[in-house]
Formats: structure tokens, C-alpha cells, sequence
């Protein structure tokens, strides 16, 4: 507070000639300290632990640094020697941000300081259950992932799925909820090993629109991904998945998560766990996605894009009751 009352003191020491015109300066410098200071004052020590140096996970990291301040610690993982939940007891953080399974996987033995975790597919339950335990899921809610298959591709009407009971039956019901709110029609067959998966998709020659790729360890692998991309192409049968490096290996669209704006929307999180405002434990949806296109794939299918969406660029894209605002 000395540097405050130093403001105050300069503030009202002006001669009565010079005190009006230093009076705008004063107040404006004095609520730019407040401004400053206040964030590091309001909020305290975080801790954000990381798996590795890569750009997506770089980019949660300034998301969470933007929103949160800068009292953060960070840890990467990789090549780290030390002891990392000695460490986070010597320094004593109020909040822990975990990015990557890696990271959340070595937090979990700590139960009596919040966690929230990023960038993590699929999380053990027995860890999203914990009573300090919150998160952000790392895929687009099916709604608006339909959104914006509709809006580019109107005529699709019939999306096929493939899933496993044991890894992604729930992300299967979720889009088949959401498949109702745009009058589309579901084709999925569940299958229980990566072997049976050619022969599923073969089946659905003839009555699917699209295809939507969805995170499954089971199912994804490289063979299954060769031969998804030639039956799909040869059969102009477009395929959204989760992830832009899918892209490259023939997906027509990706739609993911925004990497920054989830860490912008985590240290807002943050701020509501240590003020008292959620309770825990809590996972929500992402608030911003990117809709990447494969321009080579569209030139392929022959399709036509519609306004609000651009071939081979990175949109940002954010649901609204009027449609994409990008």
C-alpha cells in the first residue's frame, strides 16, 4: 500500500494553479496501478504443469497466463528430475493447472488443492470424480459440430459413426441426441476391435451422406486410418474428425477446440473455483472451436463453400443464436 499512498500524496501536493490540470493525469495513473496490481493482489499462486513443449499446449499456456495473470508458476515435464508433488508443497498453490494426460496423470495423487486439466481425451473417471477435480473437454460439443457440418454441407442428411462400447459409446449418444435438432439420421455400428472396423464401414456404402470420425484408441490406428481414407474417397463420401492432423491424411474437415481459448476459458474457471462460485467436480464444453477445411479434399468432392467459412483457413468460429461469428 506505500506505493498507493505515494500516488495520493503526489496527487494532492499540486499547487491550486496546477492541481486541476494534474487532477485527469492523477486518477488515470492511480486506477492504471489498481489495474496492474490488482490482478496478482486478487488471485494467487498458480501452478501450471505441462507434458511437453508443443505448440497447441504452448498456446493453452498463454490462454490460462492471459486470463488468470501472471502469479503462475510453470512446470514442463519432459526432462523434468525433480520431485513434482514436493515441489507444488513447498510452494503451496492455491489452484493447479494440469495440460495433457501426462500432467494430470502426476497430479492425481494430490486431493486437498483444485486441479483443472486440458487438452485430455477421454479422462479416468476415477480422476474426473474427485472433489478437486474440474476440466474442459477436449472435443466440440455434437450440436454445434453438426452445426457446421449442416451450414457447409446442407444436403447431408444421413451421418455415419463407428464406435466401441468401451471407449466411445457416450460421444455416440451424444451425437445421436443431436442429430434430432437438425432433422438428420444416424447410421452407427458398434464395433470391439480395430479389425472389425472395415467391414462396418463397408456396410455403409450406399447410405450415409458423411462420416464423423470420433476419438476411439480402439479404432483409430494407422491401417484403419489408410482404409477409411481410400473407401470414403473413392465414394466422395466426405469425413469430419476431431483433429486438424487428420487432414492430412484425407479427412475433408477438422473441428476442435480452440487451444488458446480453452486456457483463456480455464483461468476464468479458476478465478470462479477460488472465489467460491462452482462447486467441483465440474468438466465443461469448450466455448470456442477452429473449422479447418482440406482444400484439396473439397476440390475432389466438388463441393461449394458456403459464406462464412473459407477453404484451407483456420476460422475461428463461435455459436450464437445468429449463426458463426468469426
Amino acid at each position: 500500500m506505500n506505493n498507493v499512498n505515494y500516488i495520493k500524496n503526489v496527487c494532492q501536493s499540486q499547487m491550486p494553479h496546477t492541481r486541476l490540470i494534474n487532477k485527469h493525469f492523477c486518477l488515470f495513473f492511480f486506477a492504471l496501478f489498481l489495474f496492474v496490481a490488482g490482478d496478482v493482489l486478487a488471485f494467487p499462486l498458480a501452478i501450471v504443469v505441462q507434458g511437453v513443449m508443443v505448440r497447441p499446449y504452448d498456446e493453452v499456456f498463454k490462454g490460462i497466463k492471459s486470463s488468470y495473470g501472471s502469479n503462475i508458476d510453470r512446470i514442463i515435464l519432459y526432462g523434468y528430475k525433480g520431485d513434482l508433488e514436493q515441489y507444488v508443497r513447498q510452494r503451496q498453490p492455491s489452484l493447479l493447472f494440469a495440460i495433457g494426460k501426462w500432467a494430470l496423470s502426476n497430479l492425481s495423487s494430490i486431493n486437498d488443492i483444485p486441479i483443472i486439466y486440458l487438452m485430455v481425451l477421454n479422462p479416468d473417471p476415477s480422476i474426473t470424480r474427485k472433489r478437486n477435480i474440474a476440466g474442459i473437454e477436449m472435443l466440440v460439443p455434437a450440436t454445434r459440430e453438426l452445426f457446421h457440418i449442416r451450414r457447409l454441407i446442407p444436403a447431408a442428411k444421413r451421418v455415419g459413426v463407428i464406435y466401441s462400447p468401451k471407449h466411445s459409446r457416450a460421444i455416440y449418444r451424444d451425437i445421436s441426441e443431436a442429430v434430432k435438432q437438425y432433422h438428420m439420421q444416424i447410421i452407427g455400428k458398434e464395433v470391439v476391435s480395430a479389425g472389425d472396423l472395415p467391414r462396418a464401414i463397408s456396410s455403409m456404402a450406399g447410405s450415409i451422406d458423411i462420416f464423423i470420425m470420433i476419438p476411439d484408441i480402439t479404432l483409430i490406428t494407422p491401417d484403419t486410418l489408410h482404409f477409411m481414407a481410400l473407401f470414403f474417397l473413392k465414394r466422395s463420401i466426405p469425413v469430419v474428425t476431431f483433429s486438424e492432423k487428420y487432414l492430412k491424411m484425407g479427412a475433408f474437415m477438422a473441428i476442435y477446440p480452440d487451444p488458446y481459448g480453452i486456457g483463456v476459458q480455464a483461468g476464468g474457471l479458476a478465478k470462479k473455483i477460488l472465489q467460491k462460485r462452482i462447486r467441483l467436480p465440474a468438466r465443461l464444453w469448450p466455448k470456442k472451436e477452429i473449422i479447418k477445411v482440406n482444400p484439396r479434399v473439397l476440390n475432389n468432392l466438388g463441393f461449394y463453400m458456403q459464406t462464412g467459412y473459407r477453404s484451407g483457413a483456420r476460422a475461428r468460429a463461435r455459436v450464437s443464436s445468429n449463426g458463426i461469428d468469426q
